[in-house]
């Protein structure tokens, strides 16, 4: 054998597989086999080796990785008298692609945790967000009435029309009204994509932006507007599915300012037809709110026509009913759409 090798890689090349050892009777026998290891045959730590079994770690190390973890062994003879050395030897194998399993799954729990709770505090305590930054400014009721500029002399003659009408000046006198031109409110690149303010708006169409008085809190709307030939069903006839549209948004606009964040959406919409509406006239839609019970908020209102003969009472040619909820998340649509209270 080699000069250096160590006691223990003597003992390593007397020891049969079949585990002698277990055996304390055959210890002796075993050793004085070997002549080579005839001086550890009195060596403390072999009787109480022969009573231990022989366990045979498997791993990455290489064998003169092992020969090396032994011969420090020997090297500091505290490691092997006293009763904290323990014979066994334990190679930890380390599994790297299952280690990076568990910490992707702990990043993305972890990361998932927070943004569920992030969004649930901004959500429900934060400010609303800057419209200012998302949307530009937003033009004030007042300002609505000068934001508009007929193209022509029809345009001109209908909007002269609804503005100097008689129902408009008895609502513009009320203090209780507030006079606006909503759909003035979107900003211009966007008013294209919105239904009525863009793709029904024109000419032939809804010609002039429509007037609006609201009733302070939401309690009551009147609405004028002219509509022309364009959105016919049958000829002549205004389509009912332009009035059911016209409705829709009108009781919306009514019901809003009484719901808590002021925005909501459609839940329910009722419409009864009553007498065919002629294209070409200038109509008043009403609503006024009937209830309102936390999220929900309930409106009933009607279209009629605006000139009417002396001494008669208008006509309603259709009339609805509808309910809107106002959404969980409405702090943030308020923010989004910029719905102001009146």
């Amino acid at each position: 054998m080699a000069p250096g090798s160590s006691a223990l890689n003597k003992v390593g090349l007397c020891v049969p597989r079949s585990s002698p050892f277990l055996n304390p009777r055959r210890t002796s026998k075993v050793l004085s086999t070997c002549t080579s290891c005839s001086s550890l045959a009195h060596t403390p730590f072999l009787p109480s080796l022969a009573h231990r079994p022989i366990h045979i770690a498997t791993g990455s190390l290489s064998s003169a990785a092992s020969a090396t973890a032994r011969g420090k062994a020997f090297r500091h003879p505290s490691l092997i008298k006293g009763t904290a050395w323990s014979p066994y030897s334990t190679v930890v194998v380390h599994n790297k692609g299952q280690a990076r399993v568990r910490r992707t799954i702990s990043f993305l729990l972890i990361s998932t945790v927070s943004f569920a709770v992030g969004t649930y505090f901004a959500v429900t305590y934060a400010s609303p967000l800057p419209t200012a930054l998302i949307m530009g400014s937003m033009p004030s009721d007042v300002e609505t009435l000068y934001l508009y500029t007929p193209d022509n002399d029809f345009e001109r003659e209908v909007d002269d029309h609804i503005k100097n009408c008689a129902l408009a000046q008895s609502l513009r006198a009320n203090p209780d009204f507030v006079e606006s031109r909503p759909h003035l409110k979107i900003p211009e690149e966007m008013r294209q994509h919105n239904l009525t303010a863009g793709t029904l708006s024109g000419p032939g169409m809804i010609v002039v932006p429509p007037y609006y008085f609201n009733e302070k809190g939401g309690k009551s709307m009147a609405q004028i507007f002219y509509v022309g030939t364009d959105v016919s069903g049958h000829p002549g006839i205004v389509h009912g599915g332009f009035l059911a549209t016209m409705l829709d948004e009108g009781l919306a606009r009514c019901a809003f300012p009484a719901m808590p964040n002021k925005v909501g959406v459609t839940a329910n919409l009722n419409i009864n037809y009553l007498k065919p509406t002629m294209a070409g006239q200038f109509l008043v839609l009403r609503a006024k709110t009937t209830r309102v019970e936390g999220r929900k908020a309930w409106a009933e209102g009607w279209i009629e026509s605006l000139e009417v003969a002396e001494g008669e009472e208008p006509v309603k040619l259709v009339e609805a009913t509808a309910l809107f909820v106002e959404p969980k998340h409405a702090k943030v649509l308020q923010s989004l759409y910029r719905v102001t209270p009146n």
